[in-house]
């Protein structure tokens, strides 16, 4: 799949929200671009004395509501286009959940396991100095995403009050906690996505315990993820990531699983498992499939051999449209990117918060917060999906997001 499948995605997604929730064209017209696209060209001079070029990149979609907010991704396949995509999508998912936040995203283009630390943070903290007139507490607030991490927020957090001469540490979320970062953070996108299954089987009338679940992608959300709803009493039965797919029929110990990642860096050589191609792997016959990876993984091929009854979308649009329509053909319910994997921009405003404020919240409260937020925006979606039969979660989702922006829109307008 390519960019351009990804943001035809978007915008089908879009138009079929505005159609069904009858959202205002003109509205929809404003929001199907992003507000700016900012490439940076900077150097950094490696460990090896040569000078070399890095292409970065940030899309600020929408501020309606607040400042910019979103991800910084350090991969290779990183382009403009994808950032289009995923800016837009962090729109809609700051908007549904009522945060005071607008969408954005950005990232370099390069494969950082291929440099060393200090390149990294060479590179880190120049992309910083790149972006510095762009982002700001108030302006836009760059988080980890894809191939970044809490140190790397730290560098560039350190770069920017360089270059600003400032002591204060807003202006990027997702930091280590020495570093003024929240409890909490790195467990949140899997936390919420638990929230989501629990209130999801609570709301049907279903016990969750005992319901076996397959998960793509073991990083940074899915491991997390599959921590937690194995709590819940579920049974992980499959787990997948770029190195290949592993089945145990009585279900893996995920804190083992967890540790052996956390060694190796992925999956490859763990025992406890039978082997499966990606085919074998979606075609399982269990209750509940997570969606933890990357973009566009879920088309329709593979959605008329899912046999689950629930999928958790973890990562952002893993499903492409055929797909989507197949699912709900199928009845099989889908918990949609923007609502499942918001509990990390969440827990960032969360840590924005904290920061303005310089307060400190401990695990308990930032968990106790991020639960009764997100269980107050699925029953609202619950509630508007049951009472059409024309909605799936997905459009519910986008109807309410998108009725709370083009509140925010009449009342700037207004105010011209």
């Amino acid at each position: 799949m390519t960019d351009q499948n990804l943001n035809k995605l978007c915008q089908n997604q879009l138009e079929l929200a505005g159609k069904l929730g009858n959202i205002d064209k003109t509205f929809l017209t404003f929001l199907s671009e992003p507000k700016n696209e900012i490439i940076v060209n900077f150097p950094v001079v490696l460990d090896d004395g040569k000078l070399h070029m890095f292409k970065g990149y940030r899309i600020q979609h929408n501020n309606l509501a607040g400042p910019y907010k979103g991800g910084l991704r350090f991969d290779e396949i990183c382009h403009l286009d994808e950032c289009k995509a995923l800016a837009f999508w962090m729109t809609i998912k700051c908007s549904l959940q009522k945060l005071p936040l607008g969408g954005a995203k950005g990232g370099i283009k390069f494969n950082p396991r291929k440099f060393s630390k200090n390149e990294l943070k060479k590179i880190s903290k120049e992309y910083s100095r790149a972006l510095f007139r762009f982002i700001g507490s108030d302006i836009d607030i760059p988080a980890p995403d894809v191939g970044s991490n809490s140190q790397i927020m730290d560098w560039m957090t350190a770069a920017y009050q360089s270059v600003r001469k400032t002591h204060n540490n807003d202006m990027y979320t997702g930091k280590s906690v020495g570093y003024g970062g929240s409890q909490g953070r790195g467990e949140a996108t899997g936390r919420g996505m638990m929230i989501c299954a629990r209130e999801w089987f609570k709301n049907k009338g279903i016990e969750c315990k005992g319901k076996k679940f397959v998960i793509q992608g073991f990083g940074k959300v899915g491991s997390h993820a599959a921590n937690f709803l194995c709590k819940l009493g579920m049974i992980c039965v499959g787990i997948g990531d770029h190195t290949g797919y592993l089945y145990n029929e009585k279900g893996f110990d995920i804190n083992m699983v967890i540790n052996y990642v956390k060694e190796t860096g992925d999956i490859n050589g763990f025992a406890d498992g039978i082997k499966l191609t990606k085919e074998k792997f979606f075609s399982l016959d269990v209750y509940t499939i997570i969606l933890a990876a990357l973009e566009l993984q879920i088309c329709g091929d593979f959605a008329k051999n899912l046999k689950c009854k629930l999928i958790i979308e973890g990562a952002n649009g893993p499903i492409d449209m055929e797909a989507d329509e197949i699912l709900s053909e199928k009845n099989i319910a889908v918990i949609p990117d923007v609502l499942a994997n918001s509990g990390g921009v969440i827990v960032s405003y969360y840590e924005w918060l904290q920061n303005r404020r310089q307060e400190y919240w401990d695990l308990y409260e930032v968990r106790s917060k991020l639960d009764k937020h997100m269980t107050k925006t699925f029953k609202k979606v619950f509630k508007l999906n049951q009472s059409n039969e024309e909605l799936n979660l997905r459009i519910s989702s986008y109807i309410i997001s998108l009725e709370n922006l083009y509140n925010s829109y009449q009342v700037r307008k207004s105010c011209i």
